[in-house]
């Protein structure tokens, strides 16, 4: 069953610049990761959001340990996984289109 992964409540200095940046280590537009069936990103309610569907929660976590953490810490020279943590919420999808 596909996932949807929210992320939000980011650390300060997170929002537009640092999603661009991370987003163009990964190249996602020309090598989206396995699983991947679509991700947006903006603010809802005045926080920056990044929402993902997914094929399964196992190929976002494979995404976020191998490409996502990586290119963080090489951007940003933090260690995604040590510091203030965003929160991530993920919910089942019960139906999605994909033109």
């Amino acid at each position: 069953m596909a996932v949807a992964i929210r992320t939000t409540d980011f650390p300060e200095g997170a929002g537009t610049d640092m999603y661009d940046a991370v987003s163009a280590e990964m190249d996602i537009a020309n090598d989206p990761p396995e699983g991947l069936l679509f991700n947006w990103a903006g603010e809802v309610d005045g926080k920056w959001t990044v929402t993902g569907v997914w094929e399964t929660r196992e190929a976002y976590e494979r995404f976020r340990d191998e490409r996502l953490f990586p290119a963080i810490e090489k951007v940003s020279g933090m260690d995604p996984a040590s510091g203030p943590q965003p929160t991530v919420s993920d919910f089942p999808v019960h139906d999605y289109v994909k033109p």
